[in-house]
């Protein structure tokens, strides 16, 4: 995904895959491999990192955005736009998930699943 590969160093990913990744893991019933395969980490350890860290920085689950992180863009209608979209793609991949559990089907393709030839 977007992070940084240099020799010698391990990749620096941002807070936001960082949440994502957690949320994804604590919220649907893939494990650490499919969580990694998911989202093209290569390490399971990094996975776990990511759950820790979660976990630590918002026991409750409840992520809070600061609009001090990045005072050049603050509240631009641009950055604006981009944050209730990326709000309203996290809102409706919950639904999904919840469908799925509910529905007892898989809704959304899994990658890497061969189908059948006939």
């Amino acid at each position: 995904m977007s992070s940084n590969f240099k020799q010698g160093r391990s990749p620096n990913y941002p807070p936001s895959l960082k949440i994502a990744v957690a949320r994804d893991y604590l919220s649907s019933s893939l494990g650490y491999g499919g969580i990694a395969k998911k989202y093209g980490i290569r390490s399971l350890s990094t996975i776990r990192f990511f759950v820790k860290w979660y976990k630590k920085k918002y026991p409750d689950g409840v992520v809070i955005q600061k609009e001090e992180d990045d005072p050049k863009q603050k509240g631009t209608p641009l950055v604006k736009e981009l944050q209730q979209a990326n709000l309203k793609i996290t809102g409706l991949e919950m639904l999904i998930e919840m469908a799925e559990k509910e529905l007892g089907i898989d809704i959304i393709k899994k990658f890497g699943a061969k189908q059948s030839k006939k």
